[in-house]
């Protein structure tokens, strides 16, 4: 059994910092940011049902959604925690006990699509472990010890920008998260609390068009690609 986990408990002070609405509510395209990402996981054939971590107390509003858009595949919501990491976990534990596979992606990331996604959960599978989807750097990167200086310029030939979808064998991720809340780790993604175990995870070649939303330009740029998407599609 295959279950996509979808972090989606972030209050989106960045993108909106004068309204109160779950970042993953935001309108794009006349739909909330979540819809497009259930859009996508439900055309994915491998996933056998969805977790949706939300903001706690919203657990309505997106139950409301499910309904009013029909989402087919077997849903959960459960209640986030303080960080992404923490709400990534609360989604672990939901887990059925069948799970042998886990699909992390950022309801943020709205313009994935199935073939991406089906794409990590293969390559996770072939090796045994893990995957990601990710971009090969092609800004030049520099490190700073202060924020004002430079303290030297990073090799990008080695650098990958990491996205989601990330997939991981159930066993390893659960592992990994319970010996970073024993030791007190805090990362920024799944796929560095399984490096950590020694796991190898395999890169994916990610999509440029598969945006993060954080800034209200970042909105701006799905909004446009979506359209362009659209045209295409109506030309073809």
């Amino acid at each position: 059994m295959t279950i996509s986990v979808v972090p989606a408990a972030g209050l989106g002070r960045r993108l909106n910092p004068t309204t109160p609405v779950p970042k993953a509510l935001q309108p794009l395209c006349g739909k909330p940011l979540i819809s497009w990402v259930m859009a996508t996981l439900e055309r994915v054939p491998v996933i056998d049902g969805i977790v949706v971590v939300v903001p706690p107390g919203n657990g309505a509003a997106f139950e409301a959604l499910r309904q009013r858009e029909g989402w087919q595949k077997p849903c959960q919501f459960v209640d986030g925690g303080a960080d992404r990491q923490q709400s990534v976990w609360q989604g672990l534990r939901a887990l059925p006990p069948e799970t042998e596979w886990v699909i992390v992606h950022d309801a943020a990331r709205p313009l994935v699509t199935p073939a991406l996604v089906l794409a990590v959960w293969e390559a996770a599978r072939e090796i045994g472990s893990a995957a990601i989807a990710a971009l090969p750097c092609t800004d030049t990167v520099k490190r700073s010890l202060d924020g004002a200086l430079i303290a030297e310029t990073l090799d990008r030939q080695q650098l990958w920008l990491a996205q989601t979808p990330q997939a991981f064998a159930a066993d390893i991720l659960l592992t990994a998260h319970e010996q970073a809340i024993q030791e007190g780790y805090t990362a920024t993604d799944d796929a560095m609390l399984v490096e950590r175990l020694g796991v190898p995870v395999r890169l994916v070649l990610g999509d440029p068009t598969n945006l993060k939303v954080t800034y209200p330009t970042d909105l701006c740029v799905a909004e446009a690609l979506l359209k362009l998407c659209r045209r295409e599609v109506a030309a073809n």
